[in-house]
C-alpha cells in the first residue's frame, strides 16, 4: 500500500482544503512532518484513518469533537495505490460529515472509487465503504494503528500486547485465518459431507435387498421357461394368422364386388336424367353464341334514350345560366361605381385618426413612466425607513454586544483546573473502564458458559426423545413384519395348492386326449367297416372274406373337444397365477430381508408348515385369482409402510449422530468456557486490587461523578472561551455592519432626489398631450373612429369581389353548358346510326337458331358456374359408368369362385383373437421375469459399487475424524503466528542491535511474550517494562519496521509507507543521529517512512519535510506546505 494524497478540510484545526501530495513525500524514502506543538501534525494520521476507516482512536466515541469549533461541515479525501505482481490499482475514499450538535458529528456522504482509464464507484454507502476498505487492506483500524500509522500513546503497544490479542492481531496482519478457522470450518463441512454419503450409501445397500447370485439364477431359469412358452404361442398364432388372411383377403373381395353390383345398379336409374341434361347444355350453347349480339342491340337503343334525356336537361340549363349571367354583370358594375365614389373620403380620415392614435401611444408611455416613477419612490421611502431602523437596530446590538464581552471575560477568570489533578482523574477513570469492559468479559463468559450447559441439557432431552420414538418405530416394524410373514405363509399355500391343482388338471388332461384318440379310432374302424364288399380286399388285412366286422356300439359320448380346450385355458390361467405368486413370494422375501437387515437382525421369516395347508379342490381358479389380488395389494400397502417407517428409523439415527457429535462439541466447549471463565475472573480482581492501591484518594464506585465534575468545569472553560472569541468576531461585524449601512442612507436620499426630478418633467408633458387630443376629437374614443373607417373600407372592397366573382362564375357555366350541348347532339346522332345496325345483326343471327323471340334466348342463358356443373355432372356419370364396370371385372376374376360364409369369417376372427391374447399373456409373464432378472442384477451390480465407495468414504471419514482432532482449538494458527513472530523479532532483533551497539537484542519467551536480552551485562534477559521511555522507543521502533517489511496486505499487497508520531524526543544526539542514518537506508527496501516530530536536530537531517503552520485565533486553519532540499 502507498499513499499518493490527502486531501482535509475542517478537521481539528484544519479549516480550509489542504491537500498533501504523499507521491512526491515518499520519493526519499525518509520524509518528516514538521510544526509546533497543537499545529496539527498528528490530526494529518487522525485524516488518513478517518478516511479510511470512518473514526479518529483518539477521538471520544471515535467521532465525538473531531469537527473544527468554527466549522459546519468536515471533508477528508485519501488515495492510495495497492501492487501486487499482476500490477498497480489506485483508489480514492472519500467522506464527509457534518455537525449534529456542539460536539457529536454525522455522516453526510461517503465513497469508495477505483481510478483506472474511468472512475468506477465501488460503493456509495457508509457501512459498505467501510467493508470494502477491510476486504482491500485485510486490517481493522485497531490493527493499522498499531502497525502501519502510530499515532501518539500507540506506538509502545504492540510490545506490550498479551498472548491472545497479539496472536489475534498476527492473525489478521499475516492472514493466518484460513489456517484457522476457515480450515476448521472446511474441514467440519468436508467431514458431515462424507459421514452424510456413507449412512446414504449404507442405508441404500440395505434397501437392496436380496441380490445374491443365486436369486437371480432363479430368475433367469424362471425366465427361460417363460420364453419357451411364448415361442410356442407365437408359432400357433403364425398358423392362425396366414389362415385369417387368406379369409380376409376373399372376405374384403365379396364385400367390395357386392357394393359395386349395387352402385352399377344406381347409375342405371340416374340415365333418363342425365340425358335431359344434355339437352339443356346444347341449347345453353345456341344461347351463348347469340350473347354478343343481343347485348350490342340492347346496348344501342339504351345509349340512344340515354343521349336525348341528357340533351333536353343541357337546353334547359343553358337558358337558366345565360339568364343567371345577365344579373350578375348588372349588379358589378353598380357595386364598382359605388366603390369609386367612397373610397377617397374615407382614405383622408383614415389618416387624420391615425395621427391621434399615435398621439395616443406616447401619452401612455409618459403614464407608464409616470406609475413607474411613483412606484419606485415609495420603494426607496420604504428601503430608507428599513434602513434607518436597521441602523440602529445594530448600534444597540453593538453596546449590548460590548458589555456582555466585558461580562464573560471576568467570569472566565472564577474557573481554574489542576492539570496534574485532571490527568490524575482521567487516568483513573480510564483504568476503571478498562475493569469494567474486563468485568463486562467476565459477566460474558459465565453468561455464555450457563447458554452452553442448557445446551447440553436440551441436548440430552431431544436424545431421550428421539430413542422413546425409535423404539416406538421399532415396535410398528415388528408388527409390519408379522403382517409380512403372515401374508409369505398365505402365499405359499395357495402357491402349493395352485401346483396340485394344475397337477390333477394335467393329468385330466393326458385322459382326455387318450380318450379322444381312442374315440377317432373307433369311428375309423366302423367307417371302413361299413365300407367292406364280400369278395374285395381288406384295406387293413388284405382278407376277402369278413365273417366278423366291427360293428360301433351307439353309446353317449361325452364332447371331448370341448373338455379339452376347458382344460387347456383352465391350466393356462393357474400357470399365470403360479407366476404371480411366485413373483409375489420373491418380493416378500426381499421386504422381509429389507426389515430384518435394518432393524432386528434376531427377526426370521418362518418356513410354511406344509401339514396345515387347506387342499381343498372346491376353490375354483376364479376364486384364487381373486385372492392373488387381494395378496398383491396388501403387498403394495405393506412395503409403503415398511418403507415410510425405514424412513423415519434412517432420519433418527442420522440425527441421534449429529446429536452426539453435537453434545461431545458441547462438553468440550463448557470445559474450555469454564477455564476460560476462572482464569478471567482471576485476572479481574487482581487488576480491582491494583487499582485501590494505585488510587487510593479516589472512591471506586463515584469516580464517573468526579470525572463529570471536572468535565463540566473544562466544558464551562471551553465554552466561554468559544463564546469570547464569538463575541469579537460578533463586534466586528456589527461594526462594519453600522459603517455600511450609513454608507447606503446616504445613497438612498440621493437616489430619492433624482426621481423625484424626473417625475415632474413627465407630469408636464402629459399635460400637453391631453389638451391637443381634445382640442381635435372632443369626447370621441380615436380607437372606435378608426375601427368603423376601417370596416366601411373593407365592406366596399368585399362587395366588389364578390360581385366581380359572381360575374365570372355565371359566365363560365353558360359557356360550359353551350359546349356540352353540341356535343350531346353529335353523340346522340352517333348513337341512332350504331342502333340500326345492330338491329339488322340480331335478327338475321335470331333466324338462324331453333329460338323464336328475345325471351327465349335470355331464358336458356346459363351461367359460368351451371354451364360447369353440366359438364362435370354428365362427365362424371359416364365415367363413373365406366369405372365401375372395370372394377366389378377386377373383383370378379380375384375371387376365382370362392366365397366365405360370414360364419366362417367370424369363427377365424375369434381364434385369431384367442390365440393373441395367449401371446399377450405370455409375453407379459417374459417381461416380468425379465424386468425381475433386470431388477436382481441392477441390484448386484449397485450393491458392488456402493461396497467400493463405502470403504472409499469410510477411509475418508477416519482421515478427516483424525485431522480434527489434531486441529482442535486453535493450535495450528497459534503455531504459525508463533513460527512468523520468532521471524519477525529476528529482524527486529538485528535492527535493535545496530540501533544500540549490539547491547540490546528482543526474544520472544515461552508464553509468546517479548523480552529483552541484555548482551552488555552478560546476556540476562529481563520484562520491557524495565526499559528506559529512549531504550523503550528504540525497541518498538525495531519492532514496528520489522513488522511493516512482513505485511502483505489481504496476503499480495506489500506495505509501502509506515508513520511514526512519537519518541525521538526521548533520544540524545548520538542516538537519534544513528536511528535517522537507520531509517534512510530503509529506501532501498522501498519503505517510505513518514517521522512526525519538533525536534530541530532530526528537521535539519530530512531532506524532504512537509512543515505545518498552526491556526491563527479566530481566523484561518492549519496549513502545510512541502519543503526539500
Amino acid at each position: 500500500m502507498k499513499p499518493i494524497s490527502l486531501t482535509v478540510a475542517g478537521l481539528h484545526s484544519f479549516r480550509e482544503k489542504q491537500v498533501i501530495d504523499f507521491q512526491k513525500l515518499c520519493e526519499g524514502g525518509v520524509f518528516g512532518i514538521f510544526g509546533p506543538t497543537g499545529s496539527g501534525k498528528s490530526s494529518i494520521l487522525d485524516a488518513m484513518t478517518l478516511a479510511l476507516f470512518g473514526s479518529v482512536e483518539r477521538a471520544s466515541n471515535n467521532t465525538h469533537g473531531i469537527i473544527n469549533h468554527a466549522e459546519n461541515q468536515l471533508f477528508v479525501s485519501f488515495t492510495f495505490e495497492l501492487e501486487n505482481a499482476q500490477g498497480k490499482k489506485r483508489y480514492t475514499v472519500e467522506r464527509s460529515f457534518k455537525r449534529s450538535d456542539e460536539w457529536r458529528i454525522k455522516s453526510t456522504s461517503s465513497r469508495l472509487i477505483e481510478i483506472d482509464k474511468e472512475s468506477i464507484v465501488l460503493a456509495d454507502k457508509t457501512n459498505e465503504v467501510n467493508k470494502q476498505i477491510e476486504q482491500l487492506l485485510g486490517l481493522e483500524m485497531k490493527d493499522f494503528t498499531r502497525a502501519v500509522v502510530l499515532p501518539q500513546g500507540k506506538f509502545a503497544e504492540f510490545l506490550s500486547l498479551k498472548g491472545v490479542e497479539r496472536r489475534q492481531m498476527l492473525q489478521r496482519l499475516f492472514h493466518l485465518e484460513q489456517y484457522g478457522d476457515k480450515l476448521n470450518k472446511k474441514l467440519k463441512q468436508r467431514l458431515g459431507e462424507a459421514s452424510s454419503q456413507l449412512n446414504e450409501i449404507m442405508a441404500e445397500q440395505s434397501g437392496l435387498g436380496d441380490a445374491s447370485k443365486e436369486a437371480i439364477e432363479r430368475a433367469e431359469k424362471e425366465l427361460r421357461d417363460c420364453e419357451t412358452l411364448l415361442q410356442k404361442r407365437q408359432a400357433e398364432l403364425k398358423q392362425t394368422e396366414e389362415e385369417y388372411e387368406k379369409k380376409k383377403q376373399l372376405w374384403i373381395w365379396q364385400k367390395e364386388k357386392e357394393d359395386i353390383e349395387a352402385k352399377l345398379g344406381k347409375l342405371q336409374q340416374e340415365e333418363g336424367a342425365i340425358r335431359l341434361l344434355e339437352v339443356k347444355k346444347e341449347q345453353g350453347e345456341q344461347a351463348e353464341r347469340l350473347r354478343p349480339y343481343l347485348e350490342q342491340y340492347e346496348a344501342a337503343r339504351n345509349a340512344v334514350a340515354a343521349w336525348q334525356i341528357k340533351l333536353a336537361n343541357l337546353q334547359r340549363r343553358a337558358a337558366e345560366a345565360k339568364e343567371r349571367y345577365n344579373q350578375s354583370l348588372q349588379h358589378y358594375e353598380l357595386v364598382r361605381r359605388e366603390k369609386a365614389e367612397k373610397e377617397p373620403q374615407l382614405l383622408t380620415k383614415k389618416e387624420q385618426l391615425e395621427q391621434v392614435k399615435q398621439m395616443f401611444a406616447e401619452m401612455k408611455k409618459l403614464e407608464a413612466q409616470v406609475a413607474s416613477f411613483q412606484q419606485q419612490l415609495k420603494l426607496i421611502e420604504q428601503r430608507e425607513k428599513e434602513k434607518n431602523e436597521k441602523f440602529n437596530e445594530v448600534e444597540q446590538l453593538y453596546q449590548r454586544g460590548s458589555e456582555k464581552q466585558k461580562m464573560l471575560k471576568s467570569e472566565l477568570q472564577q474557573y481554574h483546573l489542576s492539570v496534574e489533578e485532571k490527568e490524575k482523574v482521567y487516568r483513573a477513570y480510564e483504568e476503571k473502564q478498562q475493569l469494567m469492559s474486563i468485568q463486562q468479559t467476565v459477566q460474558e463468559s459465565k453468561m455464555g458458559l450457563l447458554r452452553k450447559q442448557e445446551a447440553l441439557q436440551q441436548a440430552y432431552e431431544v436424545k431421550a426423545r428421539q430413542e422413546t420414538q425409535a423404539l416406538s418405530i421399532k415396535e410398528k416394524i415388528k408388527s409390519i413384519f408379522s403382517r409380512i410373514e403372515k401374508n409369505y405363509h398365505h402365499v405359499c399355500e395357495r402357491e402349493l395348492q395352485l401346483t396340485k391343482l394344475i397337477y390333477k388338471k394335467e393329468k385330466e388332461l393326458e385322459e382326455a386326449r387318450a380318450k379322444q384318440e381312442k374315440e377317432k379310432t373307433r369311428r375309423l374302424a366302423s367307417l371302413l367297416a361299413q365300407q367292406l364288399r364280400q369278395g374285395e380286399a381288406c384295406p387293413v388285412c388284405g382278407s376277402l372274406e369278413h365273417p366278423h366286422p366291427y360293428k360301433h356300439m351307439e353309446e353317449e359320448t361325452t364332447d371331448s373337444e370341448e373338455i379339452i380346450k376347458q382344460l387347456e385355458r383352465f391350466i393356462k390361467q393357474g400357470q399365470s397365477g403360479l407366476q404371480l405368486l411366485y413373483t409375489l413370494k420373491i418380493q416378500l422375501e426381499q421386504l422381509a430381508q429389507t426389515v430384518m437387515e435394518h432393524t432386528f437382525n434376531e427377526l426370521q421369516l418362518q418356513p410354511t408348515d406344509i401339514n396345515k395347508i387347506i387342499t381343498e379342490e372346491s376353490e375354483t381358479i376364479q376364486q384364487l385369482e381373486v385372492e392373488i389380488k387381494s395378496l398383491q395389494q396388501d403387498y403394495l400397502q405393506i412395503k409403503e409402510e415398511v418403507q415410510q417407517a425405514l424412513q423415519r428409523l434412517r432420519r433418527f439415527e442420522n440425527e441421534r449422530l449429529e446429536l452426539e457429535k453435537q453434545i461431545n462439541m458441547l462438553q468440550a466447549d463448557i470445559e474450555e468456557r469454564k477455564k476460560q471463565y476462572e482464569q478471567r475472573q482471576e485476572h479481574y480482581q487482581s487488576l480491582k486490587e491494583k487499582w485501590h492501591e494505585q488510587y487510593k484518594d479516589f472512591d471506586f464506585d463515584t469516580m464517573e461523578q468526579l470525572r463529570e465534575q471536572i468535565r463540566q468545569k473544562e466544558n464551562a472553560l471551553q465554552q466561554l472561551q468559544q463564546r469570547i472569541e464569538r463575541s469579537v468576531q460578533f463586534l466586528e461585524e456589527k461594526r462594519k455592519e453600522w459603517e455600511q449601512l450609513r454608507e447606503e442612507k446616504q445613497m438612498l436620499e440621493k437616489e430619492k432626489i433624482h426621481f423625484v426630478s424626473l417625475l415632474e418633467t413627465k407630469q408636464e408633458l402629459l399635460r400637453e398631450y391631453e389638451a391637443k387630443i381634445k382640442g381635435q376629437l372632443g369626447d370621441e374614443q380615436v380607437e372606435r373612429l378608426l375601427a368603423h373607417v376601417e370596416r366601411e373600407m373593407m365592406l366596399l372592397k368585399e362587395q366588389e369581389e364578390k360581385a366581380y366573382d359572381a360575374w365570372q362564375n355565371s359566365q363560365q357555366i353558360y359557356q360550359t353548358l353551350e359546349s356540352e350541348m353540341k356535343a350531346a347532339w353529335q353523340a346522340l346522332e352517333e348513337g341512332r346510326r350504331q342502333y340500326e345496325e345492330a338491329e339488322s345483326k340480331w335478327k338475321l343471327n335470331l333466324g338462324q337458331t331453333s329460338f323464336q323471340s328475345e325471351e327465349e334466348v335470355r331464358q336458356a342463358f346459363l351461367s359460368r358456374q351451371e354451364k360447369e356443373h353440366l359438364k362435370e355432372k354428365v362427365e362424371q356419370y359416364w365415367s363413373g359408368v365406366k369405372k365401375w364396370k372395370i372394377e366389378l371385372e377386377r373383383v370378379s376374376k380375384a375371387m376365382a369362385g370362392h366365397t366365405v360364409t360370414e360364419e366362417e369369417w367370424e369363427q377365424i376372427q375369434a381364434l385369431r383373437q384367442e390365440m393373441r391374447e395367449s401371446v399377450n399373456e405370455a409375453i407379459q409373464q417374459v417381461g416380468a421375469a425379465q424386468k425381475i432378472v433386470e431388477e436382481l442384477l441392477k441390484k448386484h451390480e449397485r450393491f458392488n459399487e456402493l461396497e467400493r465407495k463405502r470403504e472409499k468414504l469410510s477411509l475418508l471419514v477416519s482421515r478427516y475424524t483424525q485431522l480434527q482432532n489434531v486441529l482442535k482449538g486453535n493450535s495450528f494458527v497459534e503455531f504459525i503466528a508463533e513460527e512468523q513472530l520468532i521471524q519477525v523479532t529476528q529482524m527486529a532483533s538485528e535492527r535493535l542491535g545496530s540501533l544500540t551497539r549490539q547491547r540490546y537484542a528482543i526474544e520472544v519467551d515461552s508464553q509468546g511474550g517479548f523480552i529483552i536480552r541484555d548482551d552488555a551485562n552478560g546476556g540476562v534477559r529481563r520484562p520491557v517494562t524495565t526499559l528506559s521511555g529512549g531504550e523503550t522507543f528504540l525497541t518498538s521502533l525495531s519492532l514496528a519496521l520489522a513488522l511493516s517489511a512482513q505485511i502483505q496486505l489481504r496476503g499480495e499487497y506489500p506495505l509501502q509507507f509506515f508513520f511514526l508520531d512519537e519518541g525521538f524526543g526521548t533520544l540524545d544526539a548520538e542516538l537519534l543521529d544513528t536511528v535517522i542514518s537507520a531509517l534512510e537506508k530503509l529506501h532501498s527496501n522501498q519503505l517510505a517512512i513518514g517521522v512526525i516530530s519538533h525536534v530541530q536536530e532530526l528537521r535539519a537531517r530530512l531532506p524532504k519535510r512537509l512543515i505545518v503552520e498552526p491556526a491563527e485565533p479566530s481566523g484561518r486553519g492549519t496549513r502545510v506546505k512541502l519543503e526539500m532540499m
